[in-house]
């Protein structure tokens, strides 16, 4: 297959149709008829890729009953990974992990009139990266990039005021940035309402049935899932956090309730794709300058990739880019037209979290590159210690 008939059918594409599908099947705004309505046009691009991939036939009723089910049960064998199974749902709406991959594999044969139509989670890594690229561009110079991405990444969420003085303070604006806090994160009593942050990114967490948690599911899962309890003077307090599963905070852990009035969150894309992916990086230049003879430079060349990391006496320097996704295979894909991955200078890291995709970076990027090079790809903390040991190998020479 080639041309629009293969992009029709691909991986990207069918992804997007089923996220997408189970999203609008746990609308509770949409009437009966109009979801089914809007279920049965995306249903037409997997029961197509079924067809040509498979020779199956995948009726609608077949298609409707697993959006409730994992996303692997929906994709063609040919074109499922190993991560595809995770459920589309989770409570009443689309679950953590899908909406990741639904922004990571957007389609770009999506419509303008489709995406106008969807909520938040149809807004891709790329488009999101661009905007705000172009607003952090606008400082002038790298030393402006740099203070505007840390106000972003910094500045989640907080009192409204002081968020917008910083914002003004490096040149950043507000309209697009971000919002009141979105309802999902109240918590109300006695006509007071609150919010909690996440200990590690500082963005509101989400409230369902009496806890709250991080709506990022990493976060997630190194949290946990918080009890509230109310005080005799009506606040809240959290219950059930270990600070000892919150090493890399990186600053203070600040867990008190804050007032909803007066106070703004940034929007979900930005924090997804500036503060998660930036929180790390800024944490991992931190880690890397604690290195006696070692320095980590932000950003540099206007963000043209994450670190230039450099130990001194040693003649090593490693340029990084730091990634953040939940679909590996996407990801290699994206990075097997980097040309610059030749040079083995430029290293590719991935959170510790996302420790399982290393082996698959590595395979599928020698594929593409022909075996070039042994190693493409290593987590942030196996990075930091290959990086301590030749410092104190720089060091012990000296």
């Amino acid at each position: 297959m080639t041309g629009s008939v293969a992009e029709r059918v691909g991986r990207a594409s069918v992804l997007t149709a089923c996220v997408q599908a189970a999203n609008v099947w746990s609308s509770a705004d949409i009437s009966v008829g109009e979801r089914w309505q809007r279920i049965a046009g995306l249903h037409g691009r997997v029961a197509l890729a079924h067809l040509l991939h498979e020779g199956r036939v995948l009726s609608l009723a077949d298609f409707a009953e697993g959006l409730s089910g994992q996303l692997v049960g929906l994709m063609p064998e040919k074109l499922r990974e190993e991560w595809d199974d995770i459920p589309l749902l989770e409570g009443n709406g689309l679950g953590g992990p899908a909406a990741d991959l639904l922004m990571e594999n957007l389609a770009p044969s999506a419509t303008a009139e489709q995406v106008a139509d969807w909520s938040w989670q149809s807004l891709s890594a790329e488009k999101v990266q661009g905007w705000l690229y172009h607003q952090l561009l606008a400082s002038g110079s790298d030393e402006g990039y740099v203070r505007a991405r840390l106000a972003v990444i910094q500045n989640p969420a907080g009192e409204m005021v002081a968020v917008n003085n910083r914002l003004k303070e490096v040149g950043l604006p507000r309209d697009g940035l971000y919002e009141p806090i979105p309802s999902w994160a109240w918590i109300a009593k006695g006509g007071n309402r609150f919010w909690f942050r996440c200990p590690l990114c500082r963005w509101p967490m989400r409230v369902q049935l009496g806890t709250v948690s991080c709506l990022y599911p990493p976060h997630q899962k190194q949290v946990g899932s918080l009890t509230i309890r109310w005080h005799g003077d009506g606040s809240p307090e959290l219950a059930g956090l270990r600070l000892d599963r919150i090493g890399n905070a990186g600053m203070d852990v600040d867990v008190s309730p804050q007032p909803v009035d007066g106070q703004i969150a940034l929007v979900h894309p930005v924090w997804r794709y500036s503060t998660i992916p930036g929180w790390e990086e800024w944490w991992l230049a931190e880690k890397l300058r604690e290195i006696e003879g070692v320095d980590a430079s932000l950003w540099p060349l206007s963000d043209s990739y994450d670190l230039l990391v450099t130990v001194k006496g040693a003649r090593w320097e490693r340029r990084v880019d730091l990634k953040d996704y939940s679909d590996p295979g996407r990801l290699a894909s994206q990075l097997s037209r980097k040309q610059a991955l030749r040079d083995k200078e430029m290293v590719i890291l991935v959170p510790d979290y996302r420790r399982s995709q290393v082996s698959v970076l590595n395979e599928r990027l020698q594929a593409a590159f022909g075996g070039s090079r042994s190693r493409y790809a290593w987590t942030t903390k196996d990075f930091v210690r290959q990086v301590a040991a030749v410092a104190a190998k720089a060091g012990a020479g000296r």
